[in-house]
C-alpha cells in the first residue's frame, strides 16, 4: 500500500521550497504570487494531497474542528440542533464532531479532555453537567458554548437558547386560563438550569391558587411512562400535566392510552420543544415550539465571529405556544 503524499512531494513536483507549501496551506498564501499559488495548487490536487489537520492546528493553537456535545443522542430535537449547527458551519469552513455525552458526568469530562486534545475551535455543549473539570476548562479557555442549559453560576461564557422561564410562565398562565385542575407537573432533572427554570415559570404561571403535584424525571420516554403508571394507577381526577419535554409527554401518553384513557376528556398533556416527530407521530401534542433551525446560525457566527472574548453574550431564541388537541 503506497504512502500518502506529503509537503515534500507538493513541494518536488511544483518546483517550490517546502515552506512555500507550508505557506500556501498553512492560511498565509496572501504572501504567495499568483502563479505560485496555482502550480502549488495544481501539484496538490495532482498528487491528491490534503494538510495534515493534526499539524495545522499545532502551528495555529485551534483546529478547524468544532465539537459539539449532545445530552441524548436518541433525542430528536437535540440531533435537530447539532443538525442545524453543522449545517451553518460550512459558511465558515469549519467541520463539527459530534460526542454524547449521554448525561453522564465522567462521559462528558472524558469528552472534554478529548476536545481539548483536538485543539477544537470551539466546543458546543448541549445539555451541559456541572463538574469541576467544566469549571476548570471554562476558566482556561475561552471557546465553550453553552447550549439550552445556562452555564453552570460563577462561569461566563456564551449562552444559547430560550427563556426558559418565560416559556414555562406561558404554559402555565395557559393553564390557568383554561381552568385547569389537579395540575401535575412531570419535570425534567431538577438540578439542570433548563429544567428548574421551566418549573419556576410555570408554578409562577399558575398562581399561588393551584396547588401542583410536582414530579421528577429524565428527559425520556420511558422516565414519562414510568411516572405516568403511578399517577394514573386507580384515577379517579382529570389530571392536567405539563411535561418537562415532547420525549416525557410521549411515555405519560403511552401509560394514558394502556388505561383506555382519552386526551384531552381524561387527561390534558403539554409539552416542551415540539420536535419535528410531532408532525408524523404526535400531531394532537400541544407543546412549546422552538425552533431548531434557530440554533445552527446563531452558535455559527458566536464561533466564526473573530473571537469568543465577549464571554457574557447571549442569543435567546423565540418561541410558541403550539395548541393541538391534547391540551
Amino acid at each position: 500500500m503506497s504512502k500518502p503524499p506529503t509537503v515534500h512531494d507538493v513541494a518536488r513536483l511544483s518546483g517550490v521550497s517546502t515552506a512555500t507549501v507550508s505557506r500556501y496551506f498553512g492560511g498565509k498564501a496572501n504572501a504567495l504570487a499568483p502563479e505560485t499559488l496555482e502550480v502549488v495548487r495544481k501539484a496538490a490536487e495532482t498528487l491528491g494531497y490534503t494538510p495534515s489537520e493534526i499539524g495545522r492546528s499545532l502551528r495555529l493553537a485551534r483546529s478547524r474542528v468544532v465539537v459539539m456535545m449532545v445530552p441524548d443522542a436518541a433525542n430528536t430535537f437535540t440531533t435537530d440542533v447539532a443538525a442545524s449547527v453543522e449545517q451553518a458551519l460550512k459558511k465558515y469552513e469549519l467541520s463539527m464532531v459530534l460526542a454524547n455525552s449521554a448525561e453522564d458526568p465522567d462521559q462528558q469530562d472524558r469528552l472534554l479532555t478529548d476536545a481539548h486534545g483536538l485543539r477544537a475551535r470551539a466546543i458546543i455543549l448541549q445539555g451541559a453537567i456541572d463538574t469541576p473539570p467544566l469549571r476548570a476548562m471554562a476558566v482556561r479557555q475561552e471557546n465553550i458554548i453553552f447550549v439550552n442549559r445556562r452555564p453552570p453560576n460563577g462561569i461566563v461564557a456564551p449562552y444559547v437558547g430560550v427563556d426558559n422561564h418565560a416559556a414555562g410562565l406561558a404554559v402555565g398562565r395557559y393553564f390557568a386560563k383554561q381552568g385547569y385542575e389537579n395540575c401535575v407537573a412531570i419535570s425534567g432533572p431538577h438540578h439542570y438550569s433548563g429544567s428548574s427554570e421551566r418549573l419556576e415559570g410555570f408554578l409562577a404561571g399558575l398562581g399561588k391558587k393551584k396547588p401542583v403535584s410536582l414530579l421528577e424525571s429524565p428527559f425520556t420516554m420511558e422516565g414519562g411512562y414510568q411516572h405516568g403508571k403511578k399517577l394514573l394507577a386507580g384515577r379517579r381526577r382529570h389530571y392536567s400535566v405539563f411535561c418537562g419535554n415532547d420525549m416525557i409527554a410521549y411515555g405519560l401518553h403511552r401509560a394514558a392510552m394502556e388505561r383506555g384513557l382519552d386526551v384531552p376528556n381524561d387527561l390534558a398533556i403539554f409539552g416542551f420543544d415540539d420536535n419535528r416527530m410531532n408532525d408524523w407521530l404526535a400531531p394532537w401534542l400541544s407543546t412549546v415550539q422552538v425552533s431548531a433551525a434557530d440554533f445552527g446560525p446563531a452558535i455559527a457566527d458566536l464561533i466564526g465571529s473573530p473571537s469568543l472574548e465577549d464571554k457574557g453574550a447571549s442569543f435567546i431564541l423565540p418561541f410558541q405556544l403550539k395548541l393541538r388537541t391534547s391540551a
